[in-house]
């Protein structure tokens, strides 16, 4: 019995190790790559560590492209997008959750519906009427259609973690005179940091890394963002510099991870607080 436990927990541990790998290697293989010379690529295997550890990728990064105008569209963007898309979805959620109406049930329901729809047969309609406008080529062009696709989803989220909470405390506040703004903001908003977090973690992952949407309504290098930026180092008849690649692909997504790993905590708290009601 205790031979055939050790196996289990052997087999556990090795699925677990494996896993761990399939995870690491990928990040490990292209902050490895991000040190390689073009030498390196030449005469050694893909897979091979570099000849010597050196930073001239990163430099060429930042000397060669202007990444840091990149990283600044990106930023921009990124908190245009979370600030309101946060604050409609969460009290939409809320609303629907804990305000009994006629219809608030075909009304999550019309929300909903947005899931089915894919964000890439709006492109060529929002790009006619954007170009209409003349709005292409400018921060609301990229914020906006990522707000209005990112609402269903984020709807349902705060809908869910907003049945969690208690109506009690609810009817406690408007007890005690409190207007509804009131007790969104006061009580309800406080009370809700994980879920927030948790919203924002995954809709901000989604932002940065957009590509569709920056590359349809942009046209100017003063309006790229950082996935964009990658196309810098693809030279003449696709001829592409792979050190200055892997760094900019470091630099790239070194910021989503940052903000993970300090919300991760956070954010597993909100997805299991959304998980039941009691």
């Amino acid at each position: 019995m205790r031979t055939k436990k050790n196996i289990f927990t052997g087999c556990k541990v090795l699925a677990a190790a494996l896993l761990l790998v399939f995870q690491v290697y990928p990040i490990f293989y292209v902050i490895m790559s991000s040190m390689k010379t073009t030498e390196d690529f030449r005469h050694l295997a893909s897979y091979a560590l570099p000849g010597a550890i050196n930073f001239s990728n990163y430099i060429k990064v930042f000397t060669t492209s202007p990444m840091l105008t990149y990283f600044k569209n990106s930023i921009i963007i990124t908190v245009g997008v979370l600030i309101p898309l946060l604050l409609i979805s969460f009290m939409a959620g809320f609303a629907l959750s804990k305000i009994r109406f006629k219809g608030n049930k075909k009304i999550l329901s019309y929300f909903l519906l947005g899931l089915m729809l894919p964000f890439q047969v709006a492109l060529i309609p929002l790009f006619t009427i954007f170009s209409k406008m003349n709005m292409l080529n400018t921060y609301p062009a990229i914020i906006l259609p990522q707000i209005a696709f990112s609402l269903s989803y984020s709807i349902q989220l705060f809908y869910s973690f907003s049945k969690f909470l208690p109506d009690e405390i609810v009817e406690a506040a408007i007890i005690d005179g409190c207007t509804p703004m009131k007790t969104f903001f006061r009580i309800i908003f406080p009370m809700s940091t994980n879920s927030i977090l948790t919203v924002a973690t995954m809709q901000g992952v989604f932002t940065w890394n957009d590509f569709i949407n920056a590359y349809t309504f942009t046209r100017s290098t003063d309006m790229k963002t950082v996935t964009l930026g990658l196309n810098d180092f693809v030279g003449f008849m696709g001829t592409t510099d792979w050190g200055a690649t892997f760094a900019a692909i470091t630099v790239t997504v070194l910021p989503t991870f940052l903000f993970y790993f300090l919300t991760n905590k956070y954010m597993l708290s909100g997805l299991t607080a959304g998980a039941v009601k009691g």
